[in-house]
């Protein structure tokens, strides 16, 4: 999970006539991707594989149009049996298919004629629009005896050109294109509008057989409802079709793709007179299995990737248990690791539902997310759509780590139901939840330092929270900026190690170093980290005369120090690999090189470091939000009762808009928070995101032979 799965570049031989055999063990092998051969043993391909393809892909792609039009989701499933070749194979399933198809080309048809008809009423109702709230008819407007009247959509420099005509008025109405739609009255036989529309190059706004804009406007609209309502009940009989026939139709769609990824195998394959040769990467910890299906068919031979001398990079596999594999949709927003790099995986599982369950510390909320969540992955499951499934089941982890935080804090729904009066400072009077709740009052005592709401509300708890948000951040960055060493020592890259992720390194090591100080006093962490910080600060003002009057101070000295000289080493670093591969003058590169690697170095330290108090920030903004929207409803209400606070229709009311608020406003904003630390502090510093996904052909129905 940490490493890609190492994989091993196998070579197929086999007689010609045994080629099919080979395909059909490949699919049910299912953990090969297939490549274009290195060596080739001739320039022959299988073309009747590859002009079955292309019908088969088709075929494919029109079953998914259904499906997607239909909103069905379908697995394939199914049994086949192969006693042919895979192009004799093919040819039957395309008939299938095509019978198969035509049983809903009707529906589709009219489906299709219908959303290019509401289409074509939509872009007539676009252009009326500007003029829809004009109810008296065009040909009544536009054969006044002694004015001219023209409607027309015009730029603002045209219209400033109208304007300049002292004999127009003009009335106008801004659209959302930055346009304005015009009425421009003139009086007859003074100007004409056909001219002054005919220079600016703008056509007079008309209506068939002149009625009103409004009236039009109307009838369009009225017919795109009646067209949606058509279009809503052929889709359901669409549906309701597909589903009476289900099993028939996942069926042949898993036969589809199963002769798909046949057919793509044989056409990647090279055929000479007597042989059949195809190359793919397997996992290597199942080479043996692939040879041992194989060996009364064909030769394999396998080779171990090289990080050097090969053209192309072996495809990334990570092994990942189902419960956590949604994670990997995550990394796929910044890009799948290279093979030769460390996989974030393992890392994000662990730190995404952490970081977001400490900016979200509220049990109420959480499991409102939680239930969301199963919802959105059953419409994912409904689309089948697996981006939604992942994001879903992200979230869901990400919310029972939420709930984990807001028991420790005593939150549900803000601090009312647990905490109640006495926690917002009005009354001694403790929430309904008070007596009941898991967590004892004493371990919520014991965590007070850590928790800056409510009565634990001190300038002390809120100095320890940022120290503790910081030292995460000091953790994540030091672990992050280790990764890319390893991962630079594994590409065997000397230049990417020591000009680009060793200086990193030597950074990040400082901010772990300070807010990790505190372990060696571990009874007084905070105040050894204050002591560290004081001093750091003391040497940084007295100039040429530090302070090392003990070890402490001596160690802020150092650190001190050492920052300078990784900025240093960045700046040299970042000069040098301008110089060689930009080919940068030497004061052109000195100076690009500061700029890089010694004060944009400098701003990112500090900036990356701190960065993380965001953790703090939003989990003192939730409590706080809903803090207020508690207090507004103890004023409705006027006296310390919660039995008051609880029937008051008004208090009611607000107290759900609050947490309907901190649901949705800030369930959002910690979710894309949580991402920015880790897309831009986090991988930044390791991580490339530039592989390959290994995508193996596969069976994706039983086969019999």
């Amino acid at each position: 999970m940490i490493f890609p799965e190492n994989m091993v570049k196998v070579e197929i031989i086999s007689p010609v006539d045994q080629k099919d055999k080979v395909a059909t063990e490949i699919l049910k092998f299912g953990k090969i991707e297939v490549i274009e051969p290195a060596h080739p043993i001739s320039n022959v391909r299988f073309e009747d594989a590859r002009r079955e393809l292309t019908a088969v892909q088709e075929h494919v792609n029109k079953i998914r149009l259904i499906m997607e039009i239909a909103g069905t989701p379908l697995e394939p499933r199914g049994r086949m049996k192969v006693d042919s070749s895979w192009t004799d194979v093919a040819k039957k399933l395309s008939e299938e298919a095509s019978l198969e198809e035509f049983r809903y080309k009707e529906l589709l048809e009219e489906i299709g004629k219908l959303k290019g008809e509401i289409d074509l009423y939509q872009a007539q109702l676009r252009e009326l629009e500007p003029f829809s709230g004009i109810a008296t008819d065009l040909s009544t407007l536009y054969s006044l005896e002694t004015l001219d009247v023209a409607l027309a959509v015009l730029t603002p420099e045209q219209l400033n050109k109208v304007r300049q005509n002292k004999d127009i008025a003009v009335e106008t109405s801004s659209l959302k294109d930055g346009k304005y739609a015009c009425v421009l009255i003139s009086r007859r036989n003074v100007i004409s509008l056909d001219q002054v529309l005919k220079e600016l190059g703008v056509r007079r706004f008309e209506t068939g057989e002149g009625k009103s804009p409004y009236e039009v406007y109307k009838v369009i609209s009225e017919r795109i409802g009646e067209l949606r309502k058509i279009l809503e009940e052929t889709r359901s009989s669409l549906i309701k079709k597909i589903r009476e026939n289900e099993r028939e139709f996942s069926e042949l769609y898993g036969k589809l793709l199963t002769v798909r990824d046949a057919l793509t195998l044989l056409s990647k394959g090279r055929v000479s007179e007597h042989f059949f040769q195809v190359e793919g990467y397997v996992p290597e910890r199942d080479w043996k299995k692939l040879k041992s299906s194989l060996d009364q068919v064909a030769l394999t031979e396998s080779a171990n990737p090289r990080r050097f001398g090969e053209e192309e990079e072996p495809p990334t596999y990570i092994r990942l248990p189902k419960s956590i594999s949604a994670i990997e949709s995550v990394v796929e927003i910044y890009g799948t690791p290279s093979y030769w790099e460390i996989s974030p995986l393992v890392f994000l599982v662990i730190t995404f539902p952490l970081l977001f369950g400490l900016m979200f510390p509220d049990v109420g909320n959480a499991l409102v997310l939680l239930i969301f969540a199963i919802f959105f992955h059953r419409y994912g499951v409904k689309k089948g759509s697996n981006n939604i499934k992942n994001l879903s089941l992200i979230l869901g982890y990400s919310s029972v780590v939420a709930m984990i935080t807001g028991f420790l804090a005593r939150d549900f729904f803000g601090p009312l139901p647990v905490g109640g009066l006495k926690e917002m400072g009005i009354a001694n009077v403790s929430g309904p939840l008070d007596s009941v709740w898991p967590v004892p009052v004493s371990v919520t005592e014991a965590l007070s330092p850590l928790l800056p709401f409510g009565e634990y509300s001190t300038s002390t708890s809120i100095e320890h929270t940022i120290i503790l948000s910081i030292l995460l951040g000091a953790i994540a960055l030091f672990v992050s900026s280790l990764l890319g060493v390893v991962n630079a020592v594994k590409k065997r890259d000397p230049e990417f190690l020591v000009f680009e992720k060793l200086p990193l390194l030597v950074l990040y090591t400082v901010p772990l170093v300070i807010f990790g100080y505190g372990v060696t006093d571990p009874s007084h962490y905070f105040s050894t980290v204050g002591v560290l910080l004081g001093d750091i600060l003391q040497n940084l003002l007295s100039g040429i005369h530090p302070n090392l009057s003990n070890p402490t101070s001596a160690l802020a000295y150092g650190l001190i120090v050492w920052v300078e000289i990784g900025l240093i080493y960045n700046w040299i670093a970042k000069a040098i690999v301008l110089k060689r591969h930009d080919h940068a003058s030497t004061g052109s590169a000195l100076a690009m090189g500061f700029i890089e690697g010694g004060f944009e170095a400098a701003i990112l330290l500090l900036s990356n470091t701190i960065s993380f108090i965001r953790i703090l920030v939003f989990a003192l903004a939730h409590y706080y939000l809903l803090y207020a929207f508690s207090y507004m409803a103890y004023l409705v209400v006027g006296h310390p009762s919660l039995f008051a606070l609880g029937t008051n229709p008004a208090s009611i009311i607000i107290l759900i808009i609050g947490n309907l608020l901190a649901i949705g406003l800030e369930g959002l904003v910690v979710f894309i928070q949580d991402m920015r630390l880790h897309f831009y502090e986090m991988f930044s510093k390791f991580y490339e995101g530039r592989g390959k996904k290994f995508e193996p052909l596969v069976a994706s129905v039983e086969l019999a032979t």
